[in-house]
């Protein structure tokens, strides 16, 4: 006889999976709810954040420019939707206090909608005839001629602040370091992992993985990603607790939790 196939639609054995995605479902629908109703939706203050406006403010004392680096990413990467978004409240903040701003950017796409986002928050600061055609511009899509490119910008200008925010790759630690050696003040966002140790060497403030994203969605304030965030938040602290819990139970003697919680 043929071995019988198993058709079975679900195994008993990923029941905390399918538990644990429930448990989040419901998180996720109660923040959204809470959220359209007009209710607050906490997400703790980011310190790089808060720093964007200290660090603008200098640059306007010192009658200096603001560098703003979106990385390297193009329009399909999360990390780079991100950047657009912090961009806004950076271009806002820019106008309002008369500064100047450079934005230099790898990918053509992303070029023409960062330039149109900063166009925008100039008109919403109602200083729109400020706005000088060209601080946003296109630079190169090759990697190391974009680094040469915007190096070159840091040490013969000088900028008082830089802001590094998206997708980096290998050239976050030439970048980072030239701007260290400016003596500028550096915030640095980045959802790849490996390049994050440059950023926390050479920059003042480091915004780390999952921060960028929520970054995004602190400045922005739309309802939803804040209650995304929330829901993931309310998520993380419940897994912990399950595994300190865990453990405990487990030291005296009695591992059914544990046993429970793993994933078969």
């Amino acid at each position: 006889m043929g071995a019988e196939l198993d058709t079975r639609w679900f195994d008993p054995a990923r029941t905390n999976l399918l538990v644990g995605l429930l448990i989040f479902l419901a998180f996720l629908t109660i923040n959204i709810l809470r959220a359209k109703r007009g209710g607050s939706v906490f997400i703790r203050p980011l310190a790089g954040l808060k720093a964007l406006d200290e660090a603008i403010g200098r640059a306007t004392e010192m009658g200096k420019s603001v560098l703003y680096l979106p990385g390297l990413g193009d329009m399909s990467e999360v990390g780079t939707l991100a950047a657009i978004t912090i961009m806004s409240r950076v271009a806002r903040k820019v106008a309002d206090l008369g500064c100047s701003m450079q934005v230099p950017c790898y990918d053509p796409v992303v070029m023409a909608i960062m330039d149109g986002v900063a166009r925008e928050a100039y008109v919403e600061a109602g200083r729109g005839d400020e706005f000088k055609p060209g601080s946003v511009h296109y630079v190169s899509a090759q990697q190391f001629a974009y680094v040469a490119a915007v190096t070159g910008v840091m040490l013969r200008e000088r900028p008082a602040a830089i802001v590094y925010m998206g997708s980096f790759y290998a050239e976050s630690l030439f970048l980072a370091e030239t701007g260290n050696l400016t003596g500028a003040i550096q915030i640095a966002g980045c959802d790849k992992v490996t390049q994050l140790p440059f950023f926390v060497c050479a920059c003042d403030y480091t915004l780390m993985g999952e921060e960028l994203f929520a970054a995004g969605a602190y400045i922005g304030q739309e309802a939803v990603q804040l209650a995304t965030i929330a829901a993931q938040d309310w998520a993380k602290a419940l897994a912990a607790a399950m595994i300190v819990l865990a453990i405990a139970l487990s030291a005296l003697g009695h591992p059914e939790l544990g046993r429970l919680l793993k994933a078969s």
